[in-house]
Parts: structure tokens; C-alpha cells; sequence
């Protein structure tokens, strides 16, 4: 077996690690997390190639090691294999992650020069360096050209970027992978029925579903389907799907948005839309056992002002009820060894508390535990801003037996 290291660019940190150790366990894939700058995750593991990591919805770039330099020797990098196929007209770009602002700025400056003498070695003149940005992110600095601008003007496909990041010495890679943002996009604006005040990105969506560790072809439920945002990432990650609302109007536009995914992208999923209550899925279900849930029960609408810690809690206490009556249901069709991931609301008060409510215990009442990963240090997992007043926390359950 040939290991490679890779370059990940995290979009949601800790949730972003814990999709990435479910993807690589459901694919059977051994990997190891060697380093992590900022948002930079550096992984040991198996030659892939690009198409795998398009599955993801959590990362942003990922490049692929092919060099290794300390600081002041980036003039001795030989850059045959990043510059293999560049020819003039092209457009390129160096992205660079460090613990400190000066050092990220000037190795991009020192890689950018170098690359320019190699192609201008090769005869290769006329091509368009794009630039990046500095910026400090979690813990560390980022001379980055976004993800957007590298999949807008096909630099992965037509020219090439070059990604370095700085451990003890500096790991340089080329870029095989970004996040496909204009499908994203295309699946959240383009859609027939749209309400941003009951959906969730298509990416976060991505996420959940992945981290149900369903294989192509199982069977995964959302009982508050809305419409049909996490659904419709399973179906493109070939899953068959069976969604509950307990408004009909919100299943119509689910079933409208899932025919217009359906036709898109040409997928055959078998597609099942209920009107009925999570808390009460025996009536559609019967006996029915599926392979995995992805959810998210309650989305707090925006706050113009930061809650009191105990108006916080008062609203938290209405939106936990409806996850306790729900629980027995979801766990009772779900099958053994199956998983839950569920997004609960998260709320930062004027004391700069973050507040939200532990599900764990009723969980744990109807047959469900805490899903451990090696990734994972506590829960929930946040997602959002922590300067928004509502943000998302997600747990990840197991169903007992087996």
C-alpha cells in the first residue's frame, strides 16, 4: 500500500474531523491525523483519488503532499510535479497556513517567486497568478485563495494550486479537490420550495447524512423532514430515503424539491413521504427497521437581541420537550448498531454563555448511546459563528444491541 499525506481544509472544525473518521471507516480506509494547523487537518492514509473526497461536506480544498522543506530551503524544491501540465494562459495560485502572520505571508511570497522561475524554465510566461487574502482563523494565519475562486476559475482542472502548510517543516501539496459550491448552491436556491427559516445548509446536511455511516443503497430517515434538505444529500450519496413532517405542506414541498433533485441528477433512490409525528412512527413504519436518521427536530428563529440565561432556558425547555417525546419512536426503527445524528439548538445569552439542553439521558432511556470517535472530545459538536445568538449543536447516538 502506497500512503500519501494530505492537506484537508476544514469548513466546520470538529464536526468537519468527525464526518472525515465516518467517511474513511464506511469506506474501510485506515488513516491518521499527523497534524493540524488553524483550520488545516494533515492526514497519513491511502492513495485516493480525487472523486473521493467529493463526497465530503465538511472540508473546503484538499491537496496532496508531494514536498517537504524547512524554511529557508524552499529555493531547493523541486516542482516537476506541480508544474507537469501547466502551459501559458493558465491560471494559478499558492495558498499558505501557519501559526503566525509573517510566516504564512512570506512563504507564499518565496513559493510564489519560485514557481514563477520554474514554469519560466519551462517557457511557460504567460499565466495569471490569482491572490489571496490574510487572515487569522482559530489559531492560525492563512495567506489563502478561497475554495470559490480556486473551483470558479477551474484552476484544479486547468492550472494548478499549490497548498503549504507550516508543522516543523513546511508540507507542500497540489490541490485535487474542492468543495463543489456551485452544486451546493444550485441545491439551495435552485430548488422549487424554498423557506430559509426551516432548512439547513445542503452542506451541514452533507455532513449528517455521512456521519449516519448509511451505505449506498440502505435505508435513512429524517422524521422532521421539512423540505427535504438532508434527504436530498442521501439520494445523492445513493441512499434510499423515508421522510415525516407533520405538516403537509412541508412534505409537498419536500416531494416537489426531491422529483426536481431526482430528475437533476438523473438518481433512481427510492423516495418515501409521510404526513405523521416523529413521536409516533409506528403508524407509518409498522415493524420497519431503517439503517440510519439524520434530523433536526427544532430551528430557533433569529434572535434580534442576546436571551437572558433565563429566557434562554425557558425557550430551550419548550424545544427539548419535543426531542424527549420523539426519541423512544426514532429509536424504536432504527436497527441495532444503527446511528442517529441530531442537531439541537444552541443559544449565547448576554452572559456569553452558550446554553442548550442534554438529550443524553432520555436517550440512553430509549436505547441509544453516545457514539464515540477517536475525533470527538465532547459533545455537542457546534456549528455556526460563536458571534451569532443561535447556533447548532450536533450528537451523534448508537443504537444498542447487536
Amino acid at each position: 500500500m502506497v500512503e500519501r499525506k494530505y492537506i484537508v481544509t476544514l469548513a466546520y472544525g470538529a464536526l468537519s474531523e468527525a464526518e472525515l473518521e465516518s467517511y474513511f471507516t464506511l469506506s474501510n480506509l485506515n488513516f491518521k491525523v499527523v497534524g493540524k494547523v488553524g483550520r488545516c487537518c494533515i492526514l497519513k492514509g491511502e492513495n485516493l483519488s480525487s472523486d473521493f473526497w467529493l463526497g465530503l461536506g465538511g472540508l473546503h480544498k484538499v491537496a496532496e503532499v508531494f514536498a517537504e522543506v524547512k524554511e529557508d530551503e524552499v529555493h531547493k524544491l523541486n516542482l516537476d510535479e506541480l508544474i507537469a501540465s501547466a502551459k501559458d494562459k493558465m491560471k494559478w495560485a499558492v495558498s499558505t497556513y501557519s501559526e503566525s502572520e509573517a510566516s504564512a505571508l512570506k512563504f507564499s511570497e518565496d513559493l510564489q517567486g519560485c514557481i514563477k522561475e520554474a514554469l519560466k524554465s519551462k517557457g511557460v510566461v504567460k499565466t495569471k497568478l490569482l491572490r489571496g487574502k490574510i487572515h487569522k482563523v482559530d489559531s492560525g494565519w492563512e495567506y489563502e485563495v478561497s475554495s470559490q475562486l480556486i473551483q470558479g476559475e477551474r484552476v484544479v482542472e486547468e492550472g494548478f494550486e499549490a497548498v503549504a502548510v507550516k508543522l516543523k517543516d513546511w508540507l507542500i501539496g497540489k490541490s485535487i479537490a474542492v468543495v463543489d459550491h456551485i452544486g451546493y448552491r444550485e441545491r439551495d436556491l435552485g430548488r422549487p420550495v424554498q423557506d430559509p427559516t426551516i432548512t439547513m445548509p445542503p452542506k451541514l446536511a452533507r455532513i449528517l447524512v455521512n456521519l449516519t455511516a448509511c451505505s449506498k443503497g440502505e435505508t435513512l430517515l429524517d422524521p422532521f423532514c421539512g423540505l427535504g434538505t438532508i434527504l436530498g444529500e442521501a439520494i445523492i450519496r445513493g441512499l434510499d430515503i423515508v421522510g415525516v413532517d407533520a405538516k403537509s405542506s412541508r412534505v409537498e414541498g419536500a416531494r416537489k424539491n426531491l422529483t426536481w433533485l431526482l430528475k437533476k441528477y438523473g438518481i433512481r433512490s427510492k423516495v418515501e413521504l409521510f404526513q405523521g409525528y416523529a413521536e409516533n412512527l409506528s403508524r407509518i413504519l409498522k415493524g420497519r427497521l431503517v439503517d440510519g436518521v439524520a434530523t433536526e427536530p427544532i430551528l430557533l428563529p433569529p434572535l434580534k437581541h442576546p436571551p437572558t440565561d433565563e429566557e434562554a432556558k425557558r425557550m430551550l425547555e419548550r424545544s427539548s420537550r419535543i426531542y424527549c417525546r420523539s426519541l423512544p419512536s426514532i429509536s424504536k426503527h432504527l436497527k441495532p448498531k444503527g446511528r442517529l445524528a441530531i442537531v439541537l439548538p444552541c443559544v449565547k445569552t448576554k452572559s456569553r454563555r452558550i446554553l442548550s439542553f442534554d438529550i443524553s439521558r432520555e436517550a440512553s432511556k430509549a436505547g441509544l448511546r453516545l457514539y464515540s470517535m477517536d475525533s470527538v472530545k465532547k459533545y455537542p459538536l457546534l456549528v455556526g459563528d460563536p458571534s451569532q445568538m443561535v447556533m447548532r449543536g450536533v450528537y451523534i447516538f448508537e443504537k444498542v444491541g447487536g
